[in-house]
């Protein structure tokens, strides 16, 4: 499917010492993925529950595809794994999240239930594209994170994006063999992003909000800025990203290999993977 195998890498990550504000010098920033960490153990399911059944139909011909749905299946069942261990941090933490989780699993099994597989995989596809997004915020703009990345929570971060980024054509791949229908693939993209983001920016809110009152995080006028910064700084970059997948053209296939990830992808495979 791509220049980059796919590979199911056995990471467990130590969250005992780890810490919520992950990045130091921006809480905000922190808890813009923070919600997207609560988001994972219910959207993650989700799409292997979607790609499972996309398997059923997609030719025994198209041996490689094949091959890669079971890994990418594999990926994400670790990675919301882990997401759910950080995520108990939240909780202990008293940031109020369940009432959010428990709407977004509803919507999820709306979705498999009520809205078709051609829906299911559409949404799927519209978040796969912001995998190589977020991997190159992180890799490309971000270099003080990389500086970081023995430390837990960022780690947890860097190692999830990679893996976004290595499986990306993935859910492409098997749209296209599926459906390949232009429109409906952007109607899923929009659908997703906005379905996902309003997760995201009410629940980083509701966190950030939650820092204030217990005065985790001091000056309210200052926290709003920095919120703001980082949300912009986030749209600026893969803003422009995310508008060239609208193009007929868009292959997923064709993106090279990014040197940061490739690097984190072999410290996951050394420094947090366990035998078995």
């Amino acid at each position: 499917m791509s220049d980059m195998e796919l590979k199911v890498r056995k990471v467990t990550i130590d969250f005992s010492d780890a810490k919520i504000h992950w990045n130091p010098t921006g809480p905000e920033f922190s808890h813009v993925f923070n919600a997207f960490s609560s988001l994972a153990p219910e959207l993650e399911p989700y799409l292997i529950k979607v790609m499972r059944e996309a398997k059923t139909r997609v030719p025994a011909t198209e041996h490689a595809l094949l091959a890669d749905i079971d890994l990418f299946n594999m990926q994400e069942a670790r990675h919301y794994r882990m997401h759910a261990q950080f995520n108990k941090l939240l909780y202990e933490a008293g940031y109020e999240l369940t009432e959010s989780e428990a709407k977004l699993r509803a919507d999820y099994e709306r979705f498999l239930t009520k809205k078709g597989p051609k829906f299911c995989l559409a949404y799927s596809e519209g978040f796969e594209t912001l995998g190589p997004a977020l991997s190159g915020f992180f890799f490309d703009r971000s270099p003080h994170l990389m500086q970081q990345w023995d430390e837990p929570t960022t780690f947890l971060w860097l190692w999830h994006v990679a893996e976004e980024y290595e499986h990306r054509a993935v859910v492409n791949g098997t749209y296209k063999v599926l459906y390949d229908e232009h429109w409906y693939r952007l109607y899923g993209l929009w659908y997703s992003l906005i379905h996902i983001f309003t997760y995201v920016i009410k629940n980083s809110n509701r966190m950030i909000k939650h820092d204030l009152q217990t005065g985790r995080v001091r000056g309210r006028i200052r926290s709003r800025y920095r919120q703001v910064t980082s949300l912009l700084g986030l749209v600026r970059y893969a803003g422009p990203r995310i508008a060239k997948v609208h193009k007929r053209s868009y292959d997923p296939t064709t993106f090279p290999p990014m040197e940061g990830a490739l690097f984190i992808l072999a410290q996951a495979s050394t420094k947090y993977a366990v035998a078995g």
